[in-house]
């Protein structure tokens, strides 16, 4: 019996020592849009946040801390979700619709000093990075 009671002590100081939990956290995002938020999604990434706004996605850089871009969007909209493949899934409660947009990241590459064969001012640009060893 003595055993038992000493069990129980033990186990009443123990519990509550176990179950006490602490977080460590730090803000990545504070940005003040300037417009009603009404959804949010981020990419798998992480490196970017979609902000649905009435009539605009908004795609913020949680890095750089800026607006990449604005997709305009119907003002219908009131729900945002990121899929796979660079997609973003839009709905709106009334009327009851669904749109999936496909978007492709664009990255400048600064060709100043650079070699070009060719129209410097080409729509499309063809980067070749080798290595020669």
């Amino acid at each position: 019996m003595r055993n038992i009671i000493l069990v129980f002590i033990l186990v009443a100081i123990l519990i509550p020592a176990a179950l006490h939990a602490a977080f460590e956290y730090e803000s990545i995002l504070k940005a003040d849009i300037g417009t009603p938020i009404l959804d949010v999604t981020t990419n798998p990434a992480e490196d970017m946040v979609f902000i649905l706004t009435p009539g605009t996605v908004l795609i913020y850089s949680v890095g750089d801390q800026t607006i990449l871009d604005r997709i305009p969007v119907e003002k219908q909209f009131d729900r945002i979700a990121y899929q796979d493949k660079d997609r973003l899934v839009l709905t709106s409660r009334d009327p009851s619709t669904i749109t999936i947009l496909k978007f492709s990241r664009i990255y400048d590459i600064d060709l100043s000093g650079r070699a070009v064969k060719g129209n410097r001012d080409a729509k499309v640009t063809l980067v070749v990075f080798d290595d020669y060893q």
